[in-house]
């Protein structure tokens, strides 16, 4: 039989008590009363409630002064306490362990609350069990209680989080957090970005910490920092573009020498032009940071979105938003329910030239990094473009080598076509095997379609010199798989650009 947990108010408002005491009674709840501050400390050392609500309009012992005495005894250092209060002042009662709630009261906010607080105390005392592994839900128990409560239990492992398709993890060493992951960015930029999940799973992994430390704060500290940057950020966003809108230098600007060490960072990145995303994503420091140079920078008129001229596009302009679900339905016709599809669009080209002009132009694409692995070695993935909320494209390079072979089967899975960016004969074999054994369209860049291409099962076509161009014209033949014929450039063109 489960036991009946017991509340303890501590109130002399009386009216409030009666209505809250039924409330509770109803939700199974054994209610304890005490008029006063004095009282409630003699009931809480007697009976010991699960909870206590404590009013700071109680009288002889005030309610810090009440939380104080509670932590000191080993008997009542545990019983977590809310405040409840008619005009809540912040600074007199900041770093409430366990909040505060305002009167009158809303009877489902209270009601909720105190569940919050059991689930989370569940949580607390698997935590204090050195090597169980537990498992929950970012709905009932927050990434800021789950760190608390790590801190306040010194313990050492991984916590690893999921959200749809993202993942992020947070290391903790001694009750101290040590490092966090969240996709390429590492570190108190993504700890403050994890702290604002709202929704998602986590797993706590007992276990050693990372060899290379890369946050250097108390737990608390942490806390109060991320949750302050949180509110920042938030003021921030309004009034900037959106995150794949492209950004760049406004030309024939001067630029100072002795810039600010974030200020230089966010310059030498625009110095090519890259969504926001990408910026906040390529600059070491955080996002509160980043985000207040680039609003400095852009009210000053030295950046600007890359298609303010009319140079550029929209990624979201690429395909209408029934065309974007149609090809999300493809994608995953093969795969495993998912709210957010992901695919690959393959590059194709001889040497580094070829990846690092599709991430130049691709309209905001994010780059893995300021200089991907892949640029180089030719295998891998690039970057990122977002289409929408519910699909993705990810820019990868196979090495075009005819010794790469047995590398290109596994690794195309998952593709729905390829840009072809040269037409020279290692690029041109690795096309022609995307095109007839892969199956997928191919859209030449630049130039004629080879007569190796020609006929291709799934289609190839060639259109102008513009990257934003062939990735329109090779999504809309991706959801139209049907040849094209060669050499006709009028109606190429007309597909391309959507007529």
């Amino acid at each position: 039989m489960a036991q009946v947990r017991k509340i303890l108010i501590a109130d002399p408002d009386l009216e409030s008590v009666r209505a809250l005491s039924r409330a509770l009674r109803t939700k199974g709840y054994q209610v304890h009363y005490a008029p006063d501050g004095s009282r409630a400390l003699e009931v809480a050392v007697l009976r010991h409630p699960d909870l206590t609500l404590f009013d700071e309009g109680c009288r002889l012992l005030e309610a810090r002064t009440f939380i104080q005495i509670l932590r000191t005894n080993p008997r009542t250092e545990d019983i977590p306490v809310v405040l409840t209060t008619s005009s809540f002042d912040g600074d007199r009662y900041r770093g409430l362990r366990d909040g505060y709630l305002r009167k009158p009261f809303n009877l489902d906010e209270v009601l909720s609350r105190i569940e919050h607080i059991f689930r989370r105390n569940e949580a607390a005392k698997d935590l204090k069990v050195e090597q169980q592994e537990i498992e929950g839900s970012l709905s009932q128990l927050s990434i800021p209680d789950l760190m608390q409560l790590l801190g306040m239990n010194r313990r050492s492992g991984k916590l690893s989080l999921e959200r749809g398709n993202e993942r992020g993890e947070i290391h903790v060493a001694e009750g101290r957090p040590v490092n966090a992951k969240l996709g390429r960015v590492e570190g108190e930029k993504a700890l403050f970005r994890l702290l604002a999940w709202a929704d998602g799973t986590f797993t706590f992994s007992p276990g050693g910490s990372p060899a290379r430390p890369r946050i250097n704060r108390a737990m608390d500290d942490a806390l109060l920092e991320g949750m302050r940057q949180s509110d920042e950020v938030n003021r921030l966003m309004p009034g900037l573009p959106p995150r794949h809108t492209r950004l760049m230098l406004a030309p024939d600007l001067d630029l100072q020498q002795d810039q600010h060490p974030v200020t230089a960072q966010v310059v030498g990145l625009l110095r090519q032009p890259r969504a926001l995303g990408e910026v906040l994503d390529l600059a070491p420091a955080t996002d509160l940071e980043v985000l207040s140079v680039l609003s400095t920078l852009i009210q000053r008129g030295v950046a600007k979105p890359a298609d303010a001229d009319g140079s550029d596009a929209n990624a979201s302009e690429l395909l209408g938003a029934a065309e974007v679900h149609a090809l999300r339905g493809r994608i995953l016709r093969t795969k495993a329910p998912a709210k957010v599809a992901t695919a690959k669009i393959f590059v194709c080209g001889s040497g580094s030239s070829a990846a690092r002009r599709v991430m130049a132009r691709v309209p905001g694409l994010e780059a893995l990094s300021a200089e991907p692995t892949a640029v180089k070695s030719g295998f891998g993935t690039l970057g990122r473009l977002v289409l929408s909320e519910v699909l993705r494209l990810d820019f990868c390079t196979l090495p075009p080598a005819e010794a790469a072979r047995p590398l290109w089967r596994p690794f195309s899975a998952g593709a729905v076509g390829a840009l072809l960016m040269d037409v020279s004969e290692p690029a041109v074999g690795l096309a022609h095997y995307l095109a007839w054994e892969a199956r997928m369209p191919i859209v030449v860049v630049g130039a004629d379609v080879p007569a190796a291409l020609q006929g291709a099962p799934a289609g190839a076509l060639g259109v102008v010199d513009d990257l934003g161009e062939a990735l329109r014209a090779l999504l809309v033949q991706a959801l139209n798989p049907a040849p094209m014929l060669p050499g006709v450039p009028q109606v190429q063109r007309a597909i391309a650009s959507g007529a």
